[in-house]
């Protein structure tokens, strides 16, 4: 019993230590959970870059690429990937990016190499959301895919309403995702109240916020939810969340 203990515990320890070649993570080092969905509601400017940085955390030099694995409402057109020393303009399904060796050496990262995703497509005005979804994977040096790999999708909800961007804007609020997995993303530039909303008309959360924050949605159920803005000045908005 304690020899086929010992080798199920060698079993999972390689496993672990094979699929643990690279972390991805965001400039601040927050890692990106595997199949997250980053959501934006501008594009063509600073607010619609994400930036991002990979730790090659195993023990050999390797060569790291990144494969659009899915498109959806867009063609890919004004998708900016850079990445491997290189920006890309453009990307296309099933394309894999850089289209040469990107070696980072064992316990190395790409921090500061301004590697990053961005959007510069509006769309068509209706069909959204617009996905980009990538996958980060390995090769040995002579070329063999290596070990685990990693899905991001970068996703365009859309622009809001001229009425509620501007009327946000004049209140210090910018709301950075409207369609939630886990939290809603708030830069705050001036005091303001929330209130958040079930379909009930129930509140059930609020708050004053004096900074940028992330209201936590991870415990309620899916559906709709209201989020009401408010201030000293008498001004108010409200936005409509679907928490997925």
């Amino acid at each position: 019993m304690k020899k086929i203990t010992f080798y199920s515990f060698l079993f999972t320890f390689s496993l672990n230590q094979l699929n643990a070649q690279f972390t991805v993570t965001k400039i601040d080092g927050t890692p990106f959970v595997n199949d997250e969905i980053i959501e934006f509601t501008t594009h063509s400017n600073s607010n619609a870059e994400l930036k991002f940085v990979v730790y090659n955390t195993s023990n050999q030099n390797l060569d790291f690429r990144i494969r659009c694995t899915n498109l959806v409402n867009n063609s890919g057109t004004n998708f900016q990937l850079c990445w491997g020393f290189e920006c890309i303009p453009d990307v296309a399904q099933n394309g894999t990016y850089p289209g040469f060796q990107n070696i980072i050496n064992a316990g190395a990262n790409t921090m500061g190499l301004n590697d990053s995703f961005k959007n510069f497509n509006p769309g068509d005005g209706t069909n959204y959301p617009m996905d980009f979804s990538f996958r980060f994977f390995t090769r040995d040096l002579e070329g063999n895919i290596f070990g685990s790999n990693f899905n991001l999708t970068y996703r365009y909800q859309g622009p809001l309403s001229i009425e509620q961007k501007d009327k946000l804007s004049i209140m210090g609020v910018k709301v950075l995702n409207t369609s939630v997995n886990n939290y809603i993303g708030l830069e705050i530039d001036k005091p303001v109240n929330y209130n958040l909303i079930n379909l009930q008309g129930q509140i059930i959360l609020s708050g004053l916020l004096y900074e940028n924050t992330k209201i936590d949605m991870s415990y309620f159920q899916s559906s709709f939810y209201i989020l009401n803005f408010s201030n000293t000045e008498g001004l108010s908005d409200s936005i409509k969340i679907l928490k997925k």
